[in-house]
């Protein structure tokens, strides 16, 4: 995506860089390449799979890359500071620039809510490992609920730029053994990258498989696309002249079959992705001339070549706009509105090609001032981007300290719903919307949860451990809404408390229709341990509360409800049976019907109001508070707190002065405390 099609002389393959120009036919794949991503991000529902374009400029950063190693063998220290710093000229004075520009705007334009967020995402980027900062939050349930980041597209950089880092080693280590043992250079340069490739693709397709989310991201999975590029450039391959112009529609048909048929749903790199990785392979294979029905009488116009040009500039400009824009207008762009963001990123691309991509690079100045200077920019923009998240992590800390603190008082909380209650069911906050953002309990920071795939028993403890009375909170991510109470409890009468939660995975006698089998089947295993760790644990009574967010795997669609029932109210029969009693809460109401985040809302509306919802809308039935009810099972008791949450009518975001949840799906740890007499009523009736 990044390295420009600029050579000096042909080689003997057909696919190689054209002598003394660019290759038109590259540039028309960039501008291929960028316009389906940025039509996918304007329109998603309608080219679904156009994050496609990320992997043809992987395959043709590779090639050019490869090209020019090949033409100018790195052999000692000074080759490769040559080569970074022509890559730190020509690709990070734009990519800074991209991101000072994006943090401006954020302070500007976004909610409060994502400013932290956004500034270690931008450290990421400016180091360019936020490949690796999406992957470790994209497997963190979590991490899953964010929002968009203004830069998180600088993923594919870093992927770009840590192979820019190290292919050229790989070169060195090649030409190293070819002045020992003999040999051309290109084809045992080919022989190494068929072995990264193939070990590449191997982990690419089990990866994705396992962890898809992550898989995406990670640079082992990617590199055998960098290195299908890599190869064309070694092999030499020729192509007879009358199968060049077939061969390249062939590739670009192959780019836009995926472009259009293949959508977010499907398991992605993988083997997936050959089809664009052979479609751009064989267009630059094809190598195909200028003639009557080629490609190229559509690929060599102005407009084409223009945008294949500014590619680069384009692909760093068009996401911030596409996530900040609708801040500023203070709702989504319309169809007019996302053709002003096309617009406005190819003005400022075409601005930017000129004005800062070729002004650095044609920068005079010794590799080892450029590598510095890079270095010395990357750092501080990290080290400023994550230092000011840290501050601003820090202070939200000691305010919803303070908070927890001053949460007192009848009218604060859930008290200002309680029956009879005369309150104010909004008054002022008692924390602003980002520092409610990071009000959460206790067991993210402890790291209590079970992630998929779901391989342990992870257990934390609170209160007093050697007391008498033991209980244990069991169930997924919203079962964590019932620990801040617990905790007080605990606390305030020395009792022992045990957390068995994990992410998304429910207890229940059935299996979950997990997006890959291992979660599933890991989920289910979890459910049968958990009830082992209760059987032993000696507890005194369990309380369980959790989401139910998957369906039934195995059954047909319109019988999941009822196997879902059924499998409840196995496992209840089962934990019951273990001889400890259960409390089984309801699960609270749940935002995200209607908003993605409660805070976000908060920070852009007028006011709270704006940002409640229809209890009709947020509180949905709890198949596993209805399966306990319908045991008759004196170990069995229920609580719904739902009224706490929640009027007849609606479910504010704000109760008490105190925001509800510190997502869509959450509640905050603040809110949670102030169920705690409501909680204690409860759980003291089900030990005695």
């Amino acid at each position: 995506m990044l390295e420009t099609a600029q050579t000096q002389e042909r080689s003997a393959s057909s696919a190689a860089p054209r002598a003394g120009g660019t290759r038109k036919d590259i540039q028309a794949l960039r501008a291929i390449a960028v316009g389906i991503v940025v039509l996918y991000h304007l329109w998603p529902g309608r080219l679904t799979g156009g994050f496609v374009g990320v992997d043809v400029f992987f395959v043709i950063s590779g090639f050019l890359i490869t090209s020019h190693l090949l033409r100018r063998p790195p052999r000692r220290g000074r080759d490769l500071a040559d080569f970074w710093a022509r890559r730190v000229r020509r690709l990070l004075p734009a990519s800074f620039l991209v991101l000072l520009v994006t943090v401006a705007a954020t302070f500007v334009v976004a909610p409060s809510t994502t400013w932290a967020d956004t500034l270690k995402e931008v450290g990421a980027a400016a180091l360019y490992v936020e490949n690796w900062s999406l992957a470790a939050s994209s497997v963190d349930y979590l991490g899953a609920e964010a929002a968009a980041s203004p830069v998180q597209h600088y993923w594919s950089l870093s992927v770009e730029e840590q192979f820019y880092l190290l292919w050229p080693l790989v070169l060195v280590g090649v030409a190293w053994f070819v002045a020992r043992r003999g040999g051309d250079l290109a084809r045992r340069a080919s022989v190494a990258i068929a072995v990264i490739v193939a070990a590449s693709l191997a982990w690419s397709v089990v990866a994705t498989a396992l962890r898809p989310a992550s898989a995406y991201f990670i640079t082992p999975t990617r590199i055998w696309e960098l290195g299908a590029g890599a190869l064309i450039a070694t092999l030499g391959l020729q192509v007879a002249a009358r199968w060049r112009t077939p061969l390249a529609w062939a590739g670009i048909a192959m780019i836009v079959v995926a472009a259009v048929a293949y959508d977010g749903a499907l398991p992605f790199p993988g083997y997936t992705a050959a089809l664009p990785v052979l479609g751009c392979a064989l267009v630059i294979v094809a190598s195909c001339e200028r003639s009557r029905w080629s490609p190229r009488t559509i690929g060599d116009t102005a407009p084409v070549q223009w945008l294949g040009d500014v590619s680069y500039s384009v692909y760093l400009w068009h996401w911030p706009l596409v996530v900040l824009v609708p801040f500023a207008l203070g709702h989504q762009p319309g169809l007019l509105e996302r053709v002003g963001i096309l617009v406005a990123a190819l003005v400022l691309a075409g601005l930017t090609k000129p004005f800062v991509e070729d002004r650095f690079r044609r920068g005079r100045g010794g590799s080892g001032r450029a590598i510095t200077t890079a270095l010395a920019a990357s750092v501080v923009i990290g080290g400023l981007s994550v230092g000011g998240a840290y501050a601003l992590d820090r202070a939200a800390e000691a305010n919803i300290a303070q908070a927890a603190a001053a949460a007192q008082g009848p009218c604060v909380g859930a008290g200002a719903m309680a029956p009879g209650a005369d309150c104010a069911t909004d008054g002022d906050l008692l924390l602003s919307p980002a520092e409610a953002a990071d009000d959460k309990p206790s067991a993210y920071e402890d790291g209590c949860w079970e992630s998929p795939p779901f391989e342990g028993t992870t257990t934390c403890h609170y209160g007093d451990e050697g007391a008498e009375t033991r209980i244990a909170l069991v169930g997924n991510s919203h079962a964590g809404n019932l620990l801040p109470p617990l905790q007080e409890l605990a606390t305030e009468k020395g009792w022992s408390l045990t957390t068995v939660v994990a992410s998304q995975c429910p207890t229940s006698d059935i299996t979950w229709q997990f997006e890959t089998p291992q979660d599933s089947e890991g989920c289910h295993a979890w459910g049968q341990r958990v009830l082992d760790e209760v059987g032993k644990g000696d507890f005194d009574l369990v309380v369980t509360s959790q989401l139910t967010p998957f369906a039934a795997a195995g059954v047909p669609a319109d019988e999941s409800d009822e196997a879902i029932a059924d499998g409840y109210a196995r496992y209840l029969e089962d934990l019951t049976a273990t001889g400890t009693p259960a409390l089984v809460v309801r699960d609270m109401p749940y935002p995200k019907h209607t908003i993605p985040s409660v805070p976000d809302c908060l920070a852009a509306a007028d006011s709270p109001a704006d940002c409640g919802g229809a209890r009709s809308d947020w509180l949905e039935p709890d198949p596993l508070y209805d399966a306990a009810e319908k045991l008759d099972d004196p170990a069995l008791s229920t609580l719904d707190l739902s009224g706490y949450a929640c009027t007849e009518e609606t479910c504010p975001a704000v109760i008490g002065g105190v925001v509800t949840y510190f997502d869509a799906s959450h509640l905050t740890a603040t809110f949670s405390r102030t169920l705690e007499p409501y909680l204690s009523k409860a759980v003291t009736a089900s030990l005695s």
